[in-house]
């Protein structure tokens, strides 16, 4: 039994490596430099920024405010491509959409340009939503680089065109998220692999066609 019970957990914890290593490394080449964006992307593609933690519904946190700098680095160079903030906006006492779009208009960008995805709970939910909700079949997506591989693939899945930019690390809880990320990867190679489906809102949807503006009250989008 014992030997049976260690050939069992060997066999689990190689999967658990191999599904990962291919995860990273199946997306590794979709990974760009922010002035490649240019070369390689219309000035219609918009750049989706995934969404994290927000401080008292005022501002994001260090890691959101990375991945928004990042987006406005690449705003910068080009300033034509919509963008599209990700991510929870459960009710009116936390709106990590609202704080990411108000840190990038305090920055200079067009309020008009940035549209929000109020319902981007997960991941594979902003991805999801991105392409079966908004119609989205080109995107640059912005996170830090131990989330982009998983996001990358679960855009494969979905048949979406999908580059990835990297934003600055915060190092001081980097080990606690690229933990959870090893089990986040098995949970999305799931979903692109074996027809897992935690079935993300399919409401709240927008026209790219649209001012952004349009996008800023969650309750009167459909």
């Amino acid at each position: 039994m014992g030997k049976f019970l260690l050939t069992v957990v060997s066999l689990a914890v190689l999967a658990v490596i191999g599904i990962n290593l291919f995860v990273i490394l199946s997306t590794s080449s979709n990974v760009v430099d922010a002035n490649e964006i240019n070369q390689m992307m219309n000035d219609d593609v918009p750049i989706l920024v995934l969404g994290a933690g927000v401080v008292n519904n005022e501002y994001p946190s260090q890691i959101l405010a990375n991945r928004l700098d990042k987006a406005y680095e690449i705003h910068l160079e080009n300033p034509e491509n919509p963008l599209i903030m990700s991510g929870d906006h459960a009710d009116q006492y936390y709106n990590e959409v609202g704080v990411m779009k108000q840190y990038l208009v305090d920055k200079g960008v067009p309020s008009e340009q940035i549209y929000l995805d109020h319902a981007g709970y997960s991941t594979h939910a902003s991805l999801y939503r991105l392409k079966e909700v908004i119609g989205v079949d080109q995107v640059v997506v912005v996170t830090q680089g131990y989330h982009l591989p998983r996001a990358l693939l679960l855009a494969k899945g979905l048949g979406c065109e999908a580059l990835g930019i990297v934003a600055d690390e915060v190092n001081s809880t980097r080990f606690e998220r690229e933990i959870r990320e090893v089990f986040a990867r098995l949970k999305d190679f799931g979903i692109v692999y074996l027809g897992y489906d935690d079935q993300p809102e399919t409401n709240l949807g927008f026209s790219l066609e649209n001012s952004g503006d349009f996008t800023d009250i969650k309750e009167e989008l459909k």
